[in-house]
């Protein structure tokens, strides 16, 4: 995808040590709201472990469902979505595939590029069933562990782990054939990448589809091949997802953040707030923003 059409990048990408872990625990996290599940992409490799509870990980091409003491790897771009019972326990650990990469021109660059670059390994679930995903898994508890306590030598130590992790998918992994999707998922792809920047603009089903290059029924039936949804159901959620961004940030009026992301009539905004939340906007906010 291509990269002004990128989301929920890593708020570390410009430190020295871009590695960040999210931490959602009984829907909670510090970095971002549980309760949207829109789809989104970033330019991070991603680990997803599940300490307990179960978390499912969509994708426009295939669904998993990782459950307590297993894990899954997502590579970079690939379009997910993850949605998690209340009471699941669970840590992302994202860093950049540049991260991992020797010096210019290094034929260990080549040998970790079918997992780095996803085109070969989008995603790949680890369980206890082999011996080296079971090693696997034991890093990422390492990782854990590390998170509530920092290990000497910690930017070292961290990422001997994550070059472990990524050689084992490299070696062991089944790698498929390099492809681009079939229609359905190329159509969606289009389109999430048009409603991501242009969302606060009137967008129709002609728009949408003209942005995938195909018709209108063949938009409709590839978001529901893949997304199980509609272009306009999925718009609003999103629409909603970065009011809620806006509303924990900001103190703009809400009146602003719903003219900001689309909606032109502020108690329409409110109704599907509240249908969304369970909260007004007001009381979101007020829920959601630190205490002075």
């Amino acid at each position: 995808m291509a990269n002004a059409y990128l989301e929920a990048e890593n708020p570390n990408a410009d430190t020295a040590f871009p590695y960040l872990v999210r931490e959602v625990a009984h829907g909670r996290s510090t970095t971002f709201d549980p309760a949207f599940h829109t789809m989104h992409w970033h330019s991070d490799v991603q680990f997803l472990y599940v300490a307990d509870g179960t978390v499912d990980v969509q994708t426009l091409a295939a669904r998993a469902t990782v459950k307590k003491n297993e894990a899954i790897y997502l590579a970079p771009n690939v379009v997910h979505c993850i949605r998690a019972a209340q009471t699941a326990h669970y840590y992302n650990f994202l860093f950049p595939e540049g991260q991992l990469h020797f010096l210019p021109g290094s034929p260990a660059n080549d040998d970790l590029a079918p997992v780095l670059d996803g085109t070969s390994l989008p995603l790949f679930p680890l369980t206890d069933g082999a011996p080296w995903e079971r090693d696997a898994l034991a890093r990422l508890q390492a990782l854990v562990r590390f998170t509530k306590e920092r290990p000497p030598i910690h930017a070292a130590t961290i990422l001997v782990q994550l070059f472990s992790l990524v050689l084992s998918l490299r070696t062991h992994a089944p790698l498929a054939a390099a492809n681009t999707g079939d229609a359905d998922t190329v159509r969606t792809q289009h389109i999430l990448q048009y409603i991501a920047a242009h969302y606060a603009e009137d967008i129709t089903l002609d728009t949408l589809a003209a942005s995938a290059h195909c018709s209108k029924s063949a938009c409709l039936r590839a978001f529901r091949a893949t997304l199980q949804t509609t272009p306009y159901k999925y718009l609003i959620e999103y629409r909603l997802e970065q009011a809620a961004l806006l509303l924990r940030q900001t103190n703009k009026p809400v009146a602003d953040i719903a003219e900001a992301v689309g909606f032109h009539h502020v108690s329409l905004f409110g109704k599907s707030f509240k249908a969304k939340t369970g909260a007004t906007p007001h009381a979101y906010r007020n829920a959601k923003q630190p205490r002075a």
